[in-house]
């Protein structure tokens, strides 16, 4: 408090404009929080929740891609699933056809037409297989490449495996792979890739060296592949049954050998070709239940992440946007004393005037 009266210096005024001063201050920063909508306008305002809120952010945006990446391989599946559909009902005419060829009655012309219409389908799978894509990307065609065999060292197992098309899809909005990516495998679809059914022959290809080929039967053709005892790779030829080609590599090794055509032009070939769509639908039927599984995991990955990006925007919200019932109740309260202020700043500025009545 001051006393007296004062012509140099009014406390009253200094006083009464210093809180019409915090007032407008106040007042400029309830403004700006309600023409902005933000509590926080920037990192002075509040420096500790301006950085958890900025991590909170980024987490949200990369939630919210890596859901749109989860749609995405949501997509990628669904049209390979939609190949493989297709593939399936053309192989059930396939099988429908050899069926028929097998029976024995048909003359020579009629399993022609049917062996026709068999090699159609044939090559209509491979080009469904050629052509089923997303964004440039083919799904069925296995990379273009062909069944193939790993041959270990030293075994005399050998392993069957087809070429197939890899994706890792990013799921999460983290770098570790292990819980952030999904490795998604889709194997070739190609005439030439479906229908294995693997059998074992055995050759000798000396008084010492003992052979062995694997014989698969795809729907259009029957391949050898053969590995000695000692590791090496062997190609068989059909026509004669012997040693086309040998290696001594003991390291693991990949042979791809076609032989000769499946077709229905006798009853016996019929039955080559009906066993091979059999299996080929199983192969088929396989791949669409793995797709499937895909699909499904992938559907319950979104789930979690819409779940996790509306929590993690609340989170967000809750720092950094404003309370506008309070935040308007504030500024109806500032703006009230911002009058007030000005009406006593300017009572004080006419108090000097009473000192004029002690100079008369």
């Amino acid at each position: 408090m001051y006393s007296g009266l004062f012509i140099n210096s009014n406390q009253s005024a200094i006083v009464a404009e210093n809180n019409l001063q915090n007032t407008s201050n106040s007042l400029s920063t309830s403004l700006d929080r309600l023409s902005s909508g933000l509590r926080i306008t920037g990192a002075y305002v509040d420096p500790a929740g301006y950085q958890i809120a900025q991590g909170l952010n980024s987490s949200s945006l990369g939630i919210s891609q890596a859901t749109r990446n989860s749609n995405n391989a949501n997509s990628l599946v669904s049209i390979a699933s939609g190949g493989l559909s297709t593939i399936q009902g053309m192989l059930g005419t396939m099988q429908t056809l050899a069926t028929e060829a097998a029976n024995g009655t048909e003359s020579s012309q009629d399993l022609k037409a049917l062996t026709s219409e068999y090699y159609q389908l044939a090559s209509e799978i491979t080009q469904i297989s050629q052509s089923n894509q997303f964004n440039g990307l083919h799904l069925l065609n296995a990379n273009g490449g062909n069944p193939y065999i790993n041959v270990p060292s030293g075994t005399g197992s050998i392993p069957y495996n087809t070429a197939a098309s890899a994706f890792s899809f990013q799921i999460g909005y983290n770098a570790a792979t292990a819980t952030n990516q999904i490795a998604v495998t889709i194997s070739g679809a190609q005439s030439s890739q479906l229908g294995e059914d693997a059998g074992t022959i055995y050759l000798t290809g000396s008084a010492t060296t003992a052979y062995t080929a694997t014989e698969f039967i795809s729907l259009t053709g029957i391949n050898y592949y053969s590995a000695t005892a000692s590791g090496g790779v062997t190609t068989i030829n059909l026509a004669t049954d012997g040693i086309t080609s040998a290696s001594a590599s003991s390291s693991f090794a990949t042979v791809y050998s076609p032989v000769n055509n499946v077709d229905l032009s006798s009853n016996s070939d019929a039955l080559t070709a009906l066993s091979a769509v059999q299996a080929a639908n199983v192969q088929v039927a396989g791949m669409s239940g793995q797709l499937g599984s895909y699909q499904n995991r992938v559907t319950q990955i979104l789930g979690n992440l819409q779940t996790e990006g509306q929590n993690t925007k609340a989170a967000y919200s809750q720092i950094m946007d404003v309370n506008f019932a309070s935040e308007m109740a504030h500024y109806t309260l500032l703006s009230t004393l911002a009058q007030s202020g000005e009406a006593m700043l300017a009572q004080a500025n006419m108090i000097p005037q009473g000192l004029l009545t002690l100079l008369k």
